[in-house]
């Protein structure tokens, strides 16, 4: 019994694993381009179908008239081989003093399975689309050594006064006698806040060191920002 649950567990787990891979974590689009595109792979020896489409970071919505489009929103991918995503933005409707995001949800289509009894589980990838436009001249990094830390009751509280998002790693705050303590935090959009709670103990904390996820996808740290 034991040995024919594993055997089930196994098959679960080898039906579940993404056959559709995406090639980057995320994608920048500039203004100055007529397009954006990312790279998917069919990592499987047989044909799947490929579903596109943008949301506005709520997974369970898929909102009507945006003004950046997908292409194609379907698409079927032989075993093994690749395609190109590419993202449009039809010129109006984006504000053009700051960046804007979109999550790309990539949902794939396995082939019926050749096996009966076979769960087959088709997986969602959803990577972060960055429009930014012409007039926005700054870094990224720029702009995360600009952010401004403050404590406010039981909370830590950052302050993006900049055109970028910045999507973070971890944080890790400074104390005296140098006690840390180590958070998460998730995206500060351009010119708005984002509360963090603080962890047990960290209402001492007067600095901090922080990682964000760059261009690229790899993550970047910043050291020794002042909490105020």
């Amino acid at each position: 019994m034991k040995k024919r649950l594993a055997s089930l567990l196994l098959l679960i787990s080898l039906q579940a694993s993404a056959g559709i891979q995406v090639g980057e974590t995320r994608v920048i689009y500039n203004g100055n381009q007529k397009s954006a595109a990312l790279s998917i792979h069919n990592d499987t020896d047989e044909t799947w179908m490929v579903q596109t489409w943008l949301d506005n970071g709520d997974a369970s919505k898929t909102p009507a008239n945006l003004p950046m489009q997908v292409i194609p929103p379907i698409l079927k991918l032989a075993g093994n081989k690749d395609a190109i995503l590419r993202f449009i933005y039809s010129g109006n409707g984006l504000p053009g003093d700051r960046e804007s995001v979109y999550w790309i949800n990539v949902q794939e289509i396995p082939p019926s399975a050749k096996q009966e009894n076979v769960l087959q589980i088709a997986v969602r990838t959803r990577v972060k689309l960055f429009y930014r436009p012409t007039t926005v001249k700054t870094t990224l990094l720029k702009e995360a050594e600009a952010l401004t830390w403050r404590k406010q009751g039981n909370d830590l509280v950052v302050t993006n006064n900049g055109p970028l998002h910045v999507t973070f790693g971890v944080l890790t705050l400074k104390g005296s006698g140098g006690k840390t303590w180590k958070t998460e935090a998730d995206m500060v959009k351009p010119m708005a806040s984002l509360r963090i709670a603080l962890p047990a103990g960290a209402s001492a904390a007067n600095n901090l060191s922080f990682t964000f996820i760059n261009d690229y996808g790899g993550h970047t740290e910043i050291k020794d920002t002042r909490i105020q």
